[in-house]
């Protein structure tokens, strides 16, 4: 099954809590929602997690937790540590909700090679990973791709990470590929080839995805996310060819920083060109 659904509370939903959110999500017919951890949001709402994944379960709403966006696992100690911490405490509060997915980011290289980065972050993974299978917590930690050739995330890291530490998921956010590519996420057959490198490399049947538009500065680097509408990359190139193609069993994608109902708008309706919404 397909999902899609937004990451964040949906910006269309007139209430601004997680149980408003799912509700809003069920009721635009979307099937996935990501809960940001930033900034102290949704603290007030802890104790009720347990309830609001059975209210998600009992909707068929696939709950994913993306950790605090500033990570920094190549850091000093204190940072590093910090960045352990946060998620330890994604993959408590992902439990708690029945949450498949915990997002993270890796953060900067600080002068360091890509291989030595890999070389340090092998170990603590495998500690995360063990940490999770310990207390039974049901997310899956995921390292989500990056966009700027400063902080550690290109395709070949993230495949390398996941293949040494066996239960860590690559995070495929397109609008970050489509930046640190060079912007060559032009047609179908850029998308099919993403897919295919990983089915290949790490057996992947099944795929935790980010889309949205994205700007660049005058210089080339990614900005910010913009809407889909806006955005240079297409969603029907990849509805075309990566679903079409490579079968839309267990797919998930989340749709960033844009409106649900926007989310609705473009993507069904590409859906429903190839004959499958």
């Amino acid at each position: 099954m397909i999902r899609f659904g937004p990451a964040g509370i949906p910006l269309s939903c007139k209430g601004r809590t997680i149980r408003d959110g799912i509700e809003d999500i069920h009721a635009l017919g979307l099937h996935c929602m990501e809960i940001q951890l930033v900034r102290g949001k949704y603290v007030d709402e802890l104790e009720d997690f347990e309830e609001l994944g059975e209210i998600a379960q009992s909707l068929d709403i696939h709950m994913a937790i993306h950790a605090p966006y500033y990570m920094d696992f190549l850091g000093n100690g204190y940072m590093r540590n910090k960045s352990k911490k946060f998620l330890e405490f994604a993959g408590e509060v992902g439990n708690k909700i029945g949450a498949g997915n915990v997002v993270t980011h890796i953060g900067p290289y600080h002068g360091i090679s890509s291989e030595e980065a890999i070389k340090t972050l092998i170990p603590i993974f495998k500690d995360m990973r063990n940490h999770y299978y310990a207390n039974n917590y049901s997310p899956r930690i995921g390292i989500e791709l990056s966009g700027k050739p400063d902080l550690f995330g290109s395709v070949r890291e993230v495949a390398e990470i996941c293949r040494k530490v066996k239960g860590i998921q690559p995070i495929i956010n397109w609008p970050h590929l489509h930046a640190r590519g060079n912007r060559w996420l032009n047609d179908r057959e850029s998308f099919k080839r993403v897919f295919d490198f990983f089915e290949n490399s790490l057996g992947l049947k099944k795929f935790y995805t980010h889309f949205s538009g994205v700007e660049f500065d005058t210089e080339g680097t990614e900005r910010h996310y913009s809407p889909i509408k806006k955005g240079e990359i297409k969603f029907e190139y990849l509805a075309e060819s990566a679903i079409a193609e490579n079968g839309a069993d267990g797919v998930g994608f989340y749709n960033y920083g844009e409106c649900a109902r926007n989310c609705v708008e473009w993507i069904k309706p590409a859906l429903k060109a190839i004959g499958m919404g």
